[in-house]
């Protein structure tokens, strides 16, 4: 199904793979008026798309005058902020939402993350829900140490 957001996530993302520097400054007002929304539809994109667990930093300046400037983060810096969510123990649906956020920094593919996602759910681990989830934060640790 078409969205909205995804068309502009994914213009926004060839935008910012054409840029050198991975750095693009927009307008608000600009994008709005490109794919025919509200400015509060493009707020949101950018508050639910482009944080700094998918490898993204927004910074944003208001006013006349004003921009928004996207930034691709360094893989360390992605890796860095998603290591910080993993503490001593995971429960199932918070290791798959990190192994969701890692496929969409770019540090491991889709076929990666579909296979992290089937070792790292309670069935697979066959082990009571405590010790699971020690296990769990482990295998994601160092997998996040080692990508």
């Amino acid at each position: 199904m078409w969205s909205l957001a995804d068309e502009m996530e994914n213009w926004i993302k060839e935008l910012l793979g054409a840029a050198e520097e991975g750095v693009v400054e927009l307008r608000r007002s600009e994008l709005a008026s490109r794919f025919s929304c509200v400015p509060s539809q493009v707020t949101y994109v950018l508050t639910t798309r482009f944080v700094p667990e998918r490898g993204y930093r927004v910074e944003s300046h208001r006013g006349a005058g004003g921009y928004i400037r996207i930034v691709k983060l360094p893989r360390t810096d992605c890796r860095a902020r998603l290591a910080s969510r993993v503490g001593n123990r995971l429960s199932e649906r918070e290791a798959l939402s990190l192994v969701a956020d890692l496929c969409r920094a770019g540090l491991i593919d889709e076929a990666a993350g579909r296979y992290l996602a089937l070792v790292l759910r309670d069935e697979a681990l066959g082990l009571p829900a405590a010790l699971a989830a020690e296990v769990r934060a482990r295998m994601l640790f160092t997998l996040l140490a080692n990508v």
